[in-house]
């Protein structure tokens, strides 16, 4: 059993998981520093985006959306259908002869298979809607730009699935439960600085356009941080 004074780490995960097969006896409060300031920095996101939101709300429409965008989202959803039906096919033939190996690759197509299915969704969105709902970006310098929300919400599932796909390979012997629980920090972190950028990106107000823009950076640096953690705890 590990010492209950240090944080929690994969390699505890590891360990309950060749022991006795269940989860750390921890609780998120014994985080690394990384971890639980990703934490507290994604509620201040949270609430933060909540309070500007319901006092300044969120800025104008584009009254014309770039035709040549639309065109790339087109694109991009035919070139992302093969993909996802190749690593449909090698899901489907694994399942015959699934050793542990095996196993921890299935899971990862899995992964990879919703990675595809919600780029493709908001792919598909923006291509048949004509950008779905663009607001002007107001923190953008130069010409005009649009922020398009659609893409925000499809990243904000997109790239913490990303990171968990990633971060998958360090697992080693670590069951998918511990793996996800010491992840968790990252994903939320990452969830809010995407959806807090967006609203700092679109809201009128340029002060408080800027402190959301600011903030999600600064919760960007964390996420980095504990993603460098979790590389240092693996198993080498």
């Amino acid at each position: 059993m590990s010492d209950p004074s240090q944080p929690l780490t994969l390699l505890d995960g590891q360990r309950s998981g060749e022991v006795a097969g269940r989860t750390p006896e921890k609780s998120q409060k014994d985080y690394p520093l990384a971890a639980r300031l990703c934490l507290w920095f994604s509620w201040a996101q949270v609430f933060a985006s909540l309070w500007v939101w319901w006092f300044y709300g969120s800025g104008e429409l584009m009254e014309e959306v770039d035709q040549e965008e639309v065109k790339h989202y087109h694109n991009a959803k035919v070139m992302l259908l093969p993909a996802m039906l190749l690593e449909s096919c090698y899901l489907l033939s694994s399942r015959n002869n699934m050793n542990q190996l095996k196993l921890q690759a299935s899971e990862m197509s899995y992964l990879v298979i919703l990675e595809y299915c919600v780029k493709m969704t908001y792919y598909s969105t923006m291509a048949h809607f004509n950008g779905g709902i663009v607001h002007k970006n107001l923190r953008a310098f130069g010409p005009l730009r649009g922020c398009y929300t659609v893409r925000y919400i499809g990243w904000s599932v997109a790239v913490p699935n990303l990171i968990t796909m990633n971060n998958y390979a360090l697992a080693g012997k670590v069951s998918f439960r511990d793996f996800v629980t010491r992840l968790f920090p990252n994903l939320f972190c990452t969830w809010a600085y995407i959806l807090a950028s967006w609203l700092g990106e679109v809201v009128h107000d340029p002060v408080m356009g800027w402190f959301l823009v600011i903030l999600s950076f600064v919760a960007y640096c964390f996420a980095i941080w504990d993603q460098i953690d979790i590389i240092l705890e693996a198993d080498p």
